[in-house]
């Protein structure tokens, strides 16, 4: 399920089912890091779209988070997401990023961190594009069921 009105809206009705929460964690940076930084934005945005369609009815795609790179308060601000996240009910809670600074900081925020390296897509054929990010996502794909699995135990 992604943020828009028809999918909230579904999701108040069968929010018993819906245990997931994805949110994508976006560095921006508008100097020197700018395009690197819109590149990891497109490869996440991608990325999860095809995972929110191999999980619907399970999962909900929260708005992006998104940051200044040198914020001190980026921690905290990720523990806030997965407190008030955890607060409305979701029992499975997944930052996606292609931002290395996140990389093992789930005791940290609370939260699993999904740390993906990006791919340049620009100038990228579609095809290839799509075939790259189908790939990414199916080995994503049996990292989200193991991390369910987990916590079933």
């Amino acid at each position: 399920m992604n943020w828009n009105g028809k999918d909230a809206a579904l999701f108040t009705q069968q929010k018993e089912y819906i245990d997931t929460a994805v949110v994508p964690f976006v560095s921006v940076d508008f100097e020197t890091a700018m395009i690197q930084s819109a590149e990891q934005y497109e490869f996440i945005q991608l990325l999860i779209a095809f995972l929110e369609k191999q999980f619907k009815g399970r999962m909900l795609v929260t708005p992006p988070h998104s940051y200044f790179s040198g914020r001190d308060s980026k921690l905290a601000d990720a523990a806030e997401w997965a407190a008030k996240l955890q607060k409305a009910g979701f029992k499975h809670i997944f930052f996606f990023t292609s931002d290395s600074f996140w990389n093992g900081r789930d005791a940290e925020i609370g939260a699993s961190v999904i740390w993906v390296p990006s791919i340049p897509l620009g100038a990228m054929d579609e095809g290839l594009k799509y075939s790259l990010i189908e790939n990414q996502a199916k080995q994503i794909v049996n990292i989200i069921v193991q991390k369910w699995q987990e916590k079933a135990l």
